[in-house]
């Protein structure tokens, strides 16, 4: 029979000839000794299903006796503390938290506009030419020489509508003053 036993974070993944089961760490009692090379893993769920096995079956990890692999065991159940909490610590994270803040307001504000139906009504229509109205999109107060705007390009031509947007995207990043020279799909 060939045992291996690894540290998978919150739970030990033991495997015995090709079968494996994960235990949480959480479940375990008590790692001993039994007999000469048997290793006990006490779930706390009785005799029955408690994990039993020979420490010379065992191949990861290695250990050259019972007391040595028990100990390696029970160093897989300690948790690993990465660095110290300190008052800077604490500072920079609440810094970080304050920056995330920030984003999540800026985000609720685009996300309010967008329920104002952004894309149904536009804030600017320029209908100058006969047969073509551009349509420009921004958040309400947005400037006309500021790069937040989606410009649509509606244009008639033989009775036909054609609807193309600036850059080809909806997206945010067009100047309303140069809707005429910029490039529309």
């Amino acid at each position: 029979m060939v045992v291996t036993i690894e540290n998978n974070g919150a739970s030990l993944k033991i495997t015995e000839d090709g079968a494996s089961r994960f235990v949480l760490k959480y479940q375990i009692r008590e790692v001993e000794i039994v007999r000469d090379t048997i290793i006990k893993i006490d779930i706390g769920q009785g005799a029955l299903n408690n994990i039993y096995f020979d420490q010379l079956d065992v191949t990861v990890p290695a250990s050259p006796s019972v007391e040595a692999l028990r100990d390696l065991i029970m160093g897989m159940l300690q948790t690993n503390v990465t660095g110290t909490s300190t008052e800077a610590k604490q500072t920079e994270e609440i810094g970080e938290i304050k920056i995330l803040q920030g984003a999540v307001n800026d985000l609720k504000t685009k996300v309010n506009s967008l329920d104002d139906k952004l894309f149904f009504q536009p804030s600017l229509v320029d209908e100058g030419n006969a047969n073509v109205v551009y349509n420009g999109f921004a958040l309400p107060g947005s400037a006309v020489d500021a790069a937040v705007w989606a410009i649509q390009k509606v244009s008639k031509a033989n009775g036909v509508y054609s609807y193309k947007w600036a850059g080809g995207t909806k997206s945010f990043d067009k100047i309303w003053n140069s809707r005429t020279a910029l490039v529309y799909s």
